[in-house]
C-alpha cells in the first residue's frame, strides 16, 4: 500500500502535463493550420492583406490610387486594351514577370463604385507577383453608373477582351484560369461564369449581387446612407425605374447573374460563392440564391424562407445551424464561417461578417483548382 500513494502522484502530474500539451497544441493549432496549408499548397499568401474591413485601416488608402499600386506593386504596370469598331482602348493592369513558363491567370474585376485602380485590387497583384502568376484588371468601362457599365455587352466584351490579351502575350496555363471579383466585381464575375463557363478555371465570387432587380427593391426600401446612390445607379444603368418602368426591368435582367448562371450548372468550372450573415449592403440572400442556381441536387438547395428569415434576422436559422467549419483564414480575418455547403461545381460560405472578403482564403481556394 504505501507505493500506491506515490505511483498516484506521479500519474497525476502525467496527467496534468498533458493537458496543458493539450492546451498549446489547441492554442497554436490556427497558426499551425495556416502555415501547412500554406506550404501544402505551395503558394505564398499575402499576409499583410487580411480583409476589406481591414484594408480601409491601412495607410495605403490615403494614397491616390496610382501611386498606391506603385507603393505597393510596383511591377503591375498600366496598359491599354485595343478594343473593336474604332473605339477607344481599355486601360488595365497587368503583370507578368516574363519567365517563360506557362502559369496561372488571375483575372480580377473591380467593385460597383470603382475602377481598374482601385486600391482593394492590390492585394490580387501583389499575390500574383509572390507566387508567378499572370494577373489583369481591367476596367471594362469603369464605375457602375452608366449604360455602358453594369454587366452591359459592352462591358462583358472588354472582360474577354482582357482575357484574349493576356492570352496572346503571356504564355498561360489554360487550365488554370482563375476570375474574381467582390460585390459588384463578383456580380460580374458570376455573370461571366454563367455565360462563358467554358473559358474559366474557377470564379471566385464574393458578397455578389444576384438579381438587380430584387437588389433596386432592397436599397430603395434602405435607410443606409449610401442608398440613394446606388439606387440611382441602378436606374441611370438600367434606363430608369425598374419597380415601374418595363424596359428598365427587362435591362436590369439581362445585367444580371440570375439570367445566365444556371448555365453553368454542372459545367467544369468552380464557383466559391461567399456573403455576410450581417451584410445590410448586399443581403446574404443574393449569394445563396447564386448558389441555389449551381446547386445540383434539389436537397442541396436552401429554401427561400430560410434565406429569407437570415436576411431579416442576420442569423441562421435552425435548419442552417452547426454547418459552419473552423477555418484559420477567415478566423484571422475575425469573419469565422458559420456555414458552408458543396453541391456539384459550386461552394457557399456564410461568414460572421458584413460586406467583405477574406483575400488568402480565396487565393488559397483558387489555387487548388485544376483542370
Amino acid at each position: 500500500m504505501k507505493y500506491l500513494k506515490p505511483i498516484g502522484v506521479w500519474l497525476a502530474i502525467l496527467c496534468g502535463l498533458l493537458f496543458l500539451l493539450g492546451c498549446s497544441k489547441e492554442e497554436e493549432s490556427p497558426v499551425k493550420e495556416k502555415a501547412e496549408k500554406e506550404e501544402d499548397s505551395g503558394i505564398r499568401l499575402v499576409k499583410e492583406y487580411v480583409s476589406f474591413k481591414q484594408i480601409a485601416t491601412l495607410p495605403l488608402l490615403d494614397l491616390q490610387k496610382r501611386e498606391a499600386w506603385q507603393k505597393a506593386v510596383p511591377e503591375v504596370v498600366e496598359i491599354a486594351i485595343p478594343r473593336r469598331n474604332g473605339e477607344a482602348e481599355q486601360p488595365a493592369l497587368w503583370y507578368d514577370s516574363g519567365t517563360k513558363e506557362k502559369k496561372p491567370l488571375l483575372l480580377v474585376l473591380h467593385s460597383w463604385s470603382a475602377d481598374y485602380r482601385q486600391h482593394y485590387g492590390i492585394p490580387y497583384g501583389a499575390f500574383a507577383k509572390e507566387n508567378d502568376w499572370l494577373f489583369i484588371h481591367p476596367n471594362y468601362r469603369g464605375e457602375f453608373d452608366n449604360e455602358e457599365a453594369t454587366g452591359s455587352e459592352k462591358a462583358v466584351r472588354d472582360v474577354l477582351d482582357a482575357l484574349a490579351y493576356a492570352e496572346a502575350h503571356a504564355p498561360v496555363d489554360t487550365d488554370r484560369i482563375y476570375l474574381a471579383g467582390f460585390s459588384g466585381g463578383a456580380m460580374m464575375a458570376l455573370i461571366m461564369a454563367g455565360r462563358f463557363p467554358e473559358k474559366f478555371t474557377a470564379v471566385l465570387s464574393w458578397v455578389p449581387v444576384f438579381d438587380l432587380n430584387d437588389w433596386y427593391g432592397s436599397v430603395t426600401q434602405s435607410s443606409q446612407a449610401y442608398a440613394d446612390n446606388y439606387r440611382k445607379d441602378i436606374e441611370a444603368s438600367c434606363g430608369g425605374k425598374p419597380d415601374t418602368d418595363d424596359k428598365a426591368k427587362a435591362s436590369c435582367r439581362d445585367r444580371s447573374p440570375a439570367t445566365y448562371l444556371s448555365n453553368a450548372r454542372g459545367k467544369p468550372v468552380k464557383i466559391f460563392i461567399s456573403g455576410g450573415i450581417h451584410d445590410h449592403f448586399v443581403p446574404p440572400s443574393h449569394a445563396i440564391r447564386a448558389f441555389n442556381e449551381l446547386a445540383e441536387a434539389p436537397h442541396d438547395r436552401i429554401s427561400a424562407s430560410d434565406y429569407r428569415f437570415l436576411d431579416e434576422n442576420e442569423a441562421l436559422p435552425d435548419g442552417l445551424k452547426g454547418q459552419g467549419e473552423k477555418n484559420s483564414l477567415f478566423e484571422e480575418a475575425e469573419l469565422p464561417v458559420m456555414f458552408k455547403r458543396r453541391s456539384a461545381n459550386a461552394t457557399l460560405v456564410l461568414f460572421d461578417g458584413g460586406h467583405d472578403i477574406v483575400y488568402n482564403a480565396g487565393f488559397l481556394w483558387l489555387s487548388e483548382q485544376h483542370r
